[in-house]
């Protein structure tokens, strides 16, 4: 990424989107929603078991089954729609929708006043249906053409109900709520018909037509001008809409041109649009509940698909137009938060600004700010899709600071590691020149002085005597030797590496065959670590294989580095049933210093193969003069 992390990764425990104003976390506290849910059921069976009885009706058991579904749809839809998208104002409309269906129910009653009181219930269902209609297409009010096409579905409801309190016989108004004869009276017409009641009704009645017909024409407006994520959202739930307020506009208007009675012609016509205008309005809800889990889904795969694509590690632009297209939004913009500016910065450094008609969306982690988008305002009314940018963003987030953070560990642990065996050479190189200057030097003094003392004493006892101190002086001496030249070889440092190794074969009591395929000579780390790694898979060979056993060292070297092995004919072991002790560890860690890698192969019966590759810039070497040696070394 871009973008490097400077704090310590950590998982995403509390992921939140919200707005400049608004948090969009979803919230279900399920106390009064479950008694919604009770009560929602509940008026519906009532609604059902009234509606059924009601033998005054002309449809009774189909209105009973609309009543309940007035009911039932609206509440769950809406209660969905709330935990999806709480900051929605749909999902709170719908459960009014609903819960007005409960005071429908009294129009089944013959009772004047609960008759009254569900023809009233009907000027609300359409305000809110109207209501919810327009949110779901255009995610609010915020505009003049929603706001009127609202206040026309008021002004021809109080019309209507200004009509039942000067009617007695005021009949409902739903296409299938109508009566076999004669309805309850209407307990609610207080006033007698005033000399305008006919210029009243032919005006609501035209509103009637008038509002569904402006409620299309936005939709397809809105469908028309609309940028892909807003023709995405429409795609499933403004058709049902549009089959609705066709229905409704052709219902009324019908009405209007027969007010009192149908003509002959007319009648299939209106039969036809009685039952699509019902079924019609008992889609709605189920249109936006369609239109929810199609872009839930849509949203899912999205998801799937910019998870996949972001672990290709993009950088912050390549992020950018990769989450541009799934979103339909070309003037997307991606930013990660700034601490030094105190602001979301994007993948020029800038600070993000949305810009007209663009709305900036802020993703939290563990309550603090972590990533931002600029996008679309429609955008905001398909709150999945941004949700998923949100996530694949925090996501290549937490990948690029663990990625920091793994790379960072890696390098200090190579570090150390290089600094831990570069350390010990050095001890080993002085504690070498320690015992040639000092302890090796002060044995050669005491066999001077012990030959000097030979040549001056007579006595043959004496004499007898320094000779031993002699002998044991020069015994000491090959000793220190051999041992100041196994801590750090002077043949190692002055010839290189594959002389070292023959030198080394010399001392090991089983034939070992050295092959120098042009190794050269490297780095003095590099010499050592492989020398040391070596000698120590040598010992183990000498220590393990077997009296019978043949060892053969191969050194080379190619374009990608060094490589060497010491390979055994020996008794072999089982890897899963050994444990690595401080030897093996020890030749892993010294190779790995330097950047290299061992493997060991070895199964019972087949011997045991150690091969190492470290990397090796030619610039470095010195001297790489191929040759090959097969000669025996044996002790």
């Amino acid at each position: 990424m871009t973008v490097q992390p400077r704090v310590s990764p950590a998982p995403a425990k509390d992921m939140t989107f919200s707005t400049r104003h608004t948090s969009v976390r979803p919230v279900w506290p399920w106390r009064w929603e479950r008694a919604l849910a009770a009560l929602a059921i509940v008026a519906a069976v009532v609604g059902f078991w009234v509606t059924l009885r009601a033998r005054f009706l002309a449809y009774p058991g189909w209105l009973a089954v609309q009543k309940a579904d007035f009911i039932l749809g609206p509440i769950a839809v809406g209660l969905y729609w709330r935990l999806r998208r709480p900051n929605g104002l749909l999902g709170p409309v719908l459960i009014a929708l609903g819960l007005v269906g409960i005071l429908y129910i009294s129009e089944s009653t013959t009772a004047p006043v609960l008759f009254g009181v569900g023809l009233y219930s009907e000027n609300a269902i359409y305000v809110l249906t109207s209501l919810a209609i327009v949110m779901f297409v255009s995610g609010g009010l915020a505009g003049r053409a929603e706001r009127l096409i609202v206040a026309l579905a008021v002004i021809s409801q109080l019309a209507q109900m200004a009509l039942g309190f000067m009617d007695p016989t005021f009949a409902p108004g739903f296409s299938i709520s109508g009566c076999r004869a004669v309805c309850p009276a209407n307990g609610f017409a207080i006033v007698s018909p005033p000399s305008w009641w006919p210029q009243l009704s032919d005006a609501g009645g035209v509103l009637l037509v008038v509002t569904p017909i402006a409620t299309a024409g936005l939709i397809v407006w809105r469908f028309a001008t609309g940028t892909p994520p807003r023709r995405r959202a429409l795609a499933i739930g403004a058709p049902v809409a549009l089959l609705f307020l066709a229905m409704q506009a052709s219902y009324r208007t019908l009405f209007f041109i027969y007010p009192n009675h149908l003509a002959a012609g007319a009648q299939p016509v209106h039969s036809a649009l009685q039952w699509t205008f019902a079924g019609a309005r008992a889609l709605i809800w189920y249109g936006f509940f369609a239109a929810l889990i199609a872009a839930e889904l849509f949203a899912g795969r999205t998801l799937r698909r910019l998870v996949r694509e972001s672990m290709g590690r993009p950088s912050l632009r390549e992020l950018e137009r990769m989450l541009r297209g799934p979103l339909g939004d070309p003037g997307l913009r991606l930013g990660f938060w700034h601490p030094p500016k105190h602001a979301f910065a994007g993948a020029d450094g800038e600070v993000l600004a949305p810009s007209r008609g663009q709305t900036l969306t802020k993703v939290e982690r563990d309550r603090r700010p972590a990533v931002a988008i600029v996008h679309d305002k429609q955008l905001a009314e398909d709150p999945e899709l941004v949700q998923a940018a949100g996530a694949v963003a925090l996501l290549a987030l937490e990948n690029a600071q663990l990625e920091g953070a793994w790379k960072e560990s890696l390098r200090d642990l190579a570090d150390s590691r290089t600094r831990l065996v570069a350390a010990a050479d050095t001890e080993r190189r002085k504690l070498e020149r320690d015992l040639h200057d000092g302890a090796q030097q002060k044995l050669m003094a005491i066999q001077f002085n012990v030959r000097l003392a030979q040549d001056q004493v007579k006595d043959a006892a004496f004499t007898r005597q320094l000779e031993a101190i002699g002998d044991a002086a020069d015994d000491a001496l090959d000793e220190l030797r051999t041992l100041a030249h196994g801590i750090y070889p002077h043949v190692l440092r002055d010839l290189g590496l594959a002389d070292g190794l023959r030198t080394f074969a010399r001392t090991v009591p089983m034939p070992i065959q050295i092959t120098d395929r042009g190794i050269g000579r490297c780095p003095r780390p590099i010499e050592a670590a492989i020398y040391f790694c070596s000698t120590e898979a040598i010992q183990n060979v000498v220590k393990h294989a077997g009296h019978e056993a043949h060892i053969e060292v191969t050194l080379e070297r190619d374009r990608e580095g060094v490589r060497f092995a010491i390979a055994d004919d020996g008794v072999g072991m089982d890897r899963a049933a050994v444990r690595e002790g401080d030897g093996l560890l020890g030749m892993r860690d010294r190779i790995g210093a330097v950047g290299g890698a061992v493997d060991i192969i070895s199964t019972p019966g087949s011997g045991t193969t150690v091969r190492g590759t470290v990397p090796l810039n030619d610039s470095a070497a010195v001297n790489h003069q191929p040759q090959e040696d097969r000669g025996r070394a044996t002790s």
